[in-house]
């Protein structure tokens, strides 16, 4: 997930838009009217009458009374045109004062309605101006989703995706001795159709995207194109060729598309010369999957033989409210403070380690309270921690926990709820900033960020490299670093 940051989410109000009676004026252009201007006297000579014809006398007086009736004909319909149209327009201006707050924007709509060629989706148009508004207000955290895209971040926050189940960089592979583009395979997640049901490995490249009979080289297709090839909704196939080092011909794959749950955490024994018994937790993101990840990480890796922990929350953007209280449980005593929370009136709440039943997994039991407080650890950052990861951090670092190592956080110390508009009898869903929070040391850090207390800027060295290649081993200088800090 990532987002813009995501954010804290607490609760569910509710708003949509009544709809309004509006008038369709019609587009009438009205001819204008030009007099002629009298002439300068002439010297007057006096000219004998004609005699004209009867014949010629009838057709004169019949032209004439067309043309009396024509002209009447014309000023009348041009006044009581010019006079519709000031009608109309009056209408336009009368029904756009009638909202009330944004008189143009009224007015656009009925000028666009009277003039414009195109056709107008009116429900699309909502909702751009819906998310014009938000963003306009200021709050860089405020947003306004459709039910749709509330509905797909709510199966983000669960942890809930559809797919086959793999990271992938753009990256290059050399094939008997021509380099071709591909899409390296820098991770496969647990449960998921790729993990159960073929034997894709870590460090293969995607070099083809399709069937066997109908299949286009990544090279001709580019990386946009063949990722979104490679997505898609359950029960459909994802077709690939993978050329895996060692092996002669490419092979191909055929993974149906499954429903699964995402890993928030990866971990992996560090690969450090001398250091053979220290874990390395990544915790990409906080959903609500992710305190069962931490704890099964770490069980795991003490398994392995791991008594030192390196938490590497760099790059991670935060998430829900329930997953950080509920993983930081686990390193802290009952009763500890985890999180101040302060309103718009200045109220405040105080949220502090205590066990909590959840129905969306993030429940705090009482025997997991502290299980890890004695652990050996040290936590990494970045200038892309931000909002929950760096209450993680800030917590570490205000109860002692361990070293802090990277570099200054994002500086995110809000949260953000979630109002619903359908308790207004509106469709979607508005998110907004609601309230500031501090850390336990009660100094915030909204647009400062946390310093850590070991600063290492990422080396160019490790800059050259994937992050997916670096995270767990030497080539990472700031994963060393942080080994460093071991007691």
């Amino acid at each position: 997930m990532s987002e813009e940051n995501k954010n804290f989410s607490e609760e569910n109000e509710n708003c949509s838009s009544e709809e309004k009676q509006e008038t369709s004026p019609e587009f009438i252009e009205s001819s204008a009217l030009f007099g002629t201007e009298d002439k300068p006297h002439e010297d007057i000579k006096i000219k004998k009458p004609k005699k004209v014809s009867l014949t010629a006398f009838i057709c004169t007086s019949v032209a004439l009374v067309l043309a009396a009736v024509m002209l009447t004909y014309t000023i009348c319909s041009s006044a009581y045109q010019a006079k519709l149209a000031k009608a109309r327009l009056e209408q336009v201006a009368q029904t756009q004062t009638q909202s009330g707050k944004y008189d143009e924007l009224e007015l656009l709509s009925k000028l666009f309605e009277i003039y414009s060629f195109e056709e107008l989706d009116e429900q699309e148009i909502k909702n751009f101006i819906l998310k014009a508004y938000v963003y306009a207000t200021g709050d860089r955290y405020a947003e306004y989703y459709t039910e749709e895209e509330y509905d797909a971040l709510m199966s983000d926050f669960a942890g809930e995706t559809q797919g086959i189940g793999i990271n992938i960089i753009n990256s290059i592979v050399s094939i008997d001795g021509s380099e071709y583009k591909a899409l390296r395979v820098v991770n496969i997640m647990e449960n998921s159709p790729a993990h159960k049901k073929s034997d894709l490995q870590i460090g293969d490249y995607i070099i083809a995207v399709g069937s066997k009979e109908n299949n286009t080289m990544i090279d001709a297709l580019g990386y946009d194109m063949a990722l979104k090839q490679l997505q898609g909704v359950k029960g459909t196939a994802a077709e690939f060729f993978v050329y895996r080092e060692g092996v002669a011909d490419p092979i191909y794959f055929n993974i149906l598309r499954e429903e699964f749950t995402s890993d928030s955490v990866m971990s992996r024994k560090a690969e450090i010369s001398g250091k053979d018994n220290i874990g390395v937790i990544k915790i990409v993101e906080f959903n609500m999957t992710t305190p069962t990840q931490v704890k099964l990480a770490i069980e795991r890796l003490k398994s392995e033989g791991c008594d030192k922990f390196v938490f590497d929350l760099r790059n991670n953007p935060g998430g829900e409210f329930s997953s950080i209280v509920a993983t930081l449980s686990f390193f802290l005593e009952e009763g500890k403070t985890l999180i101040t929370i302060k309103d718009k009136a200045g109220n405040e709440r105080v949220t502090k380690v205590a066990p909590v039943q959840s129905e969306g997994g993030c429940s705090v039991l009482a025997e997991d309270i502290g299980i890890y407080k004695d652990l050996n650890m040290v936590v990494l950052c970045n200038s892309g921690t931000a909002s929950a990861a760096e209450l993680f951090v800030a917590n570490f670092r205000d109860h002692s926990l361990g070293a802090v190592v990277g570099t200054t956080t994002y500086g995110k110390g809000s949260a953000q709820s979630f109002i619903d508009l359908a308790y207004f009898g509106y469709s979607g869903v508005l998110k907004i900033t609601k309230y500031m929070y501090y850390p336990p040391n009660g100094v915030g850090y909204d647009g400062i960020g946390i310093e850590p207390t070991v600063i290492e800027e990422l080396s160019e060295t490790t800059k050259k490299y994937s992050v997916y290649d670096t995270w767990w081993n030497e080539k990472d200088n700031q994963l060393v670093k942080a080994v460093e800090q071991f007691k």
